[in-house]
């Protein structure tokens, strides 16, 4: 696992965005890696995960 990614397997089918508030994330700035393509979760939150898929997800950290 990469600093900060946090790389997870789907253990039911749901949706990403029911993932993300599973994960107390739905309201966190992160992107979302699924196939070698990233997306922002308002992109694809229902979309349907399939069991045992595998996803990372990254947040996003701004600074300056």
């Amino acid at each position: 696992m990469k600093a900060g990614i946090v790389e997870t397997e789907v253990k039911k089918d749901m949706t990403a965005g029911e993932l993300l508030e599973e994960l107390h994330l739905s309201s966190a700035p992160v992107l979302i890696e699924m196939g070698g393509e990233v997306f922002y979760p308002n992109q694809i939150k229902t979309r349907i995960l399939s069991k045992g898929e595998k996803i990372a997800i990254i947040p996003l950290i701004a600074g300056g």
